[in-house]
């Protein structure tokens, strides 16, 4: 056997293993500082997470009133198509002009015309 294996086996038959007083001080900093550094780690991870998820409501809100918009885009081309506004005109009782007249701004007045 070895003089490690000796020593391990001498340690684990005494049943006491002893540490100095700075040992245990070093240790219980270590442990502490892995201890903030995990929950910091997580607060990180946690804060990115729900930061994704909010970024994925936006892209399917966006999504949503892209098609939304378009949607209203084809509704006011056809409520503004010649064919739609000519039958809604009629609709509202108004007929076709059968003589169009145009006036004209330098015209004198129409009292002075008729004698």
């Amino acid at each position: 056997m070895s003089n490690f294996m000796q020593w391990v086996t001498h340690g684990i038959k005494r049943g006491r293993f002893e540490m100095s007083r700075r040992t245990i001080l070093y240790v219980s900093v270590v442990v502490a500082l892995l201890v903030v550094l995990a929950t910091l780690y997580l607060m990180l991870v946690s804060q990115t997470a729900a930061r994704g998820r909010h970024i994925e409501q936006l892209r399917e809100e966006l999504t949503w009133l892209q098609k939304e918009n378009e949607q209203l885009e084809v509704e006011i081309a056809k409520a503004s198509s010649i064919a739609h506004l000519r039958s809604r005109a009629m609709e509202l009782g108004f007929v076709p002009a059968e003589q169009v007249e145009f006036l004209s701004p330098a015209a004198e007045e129409p009292a002075a015309q008729k004698p």
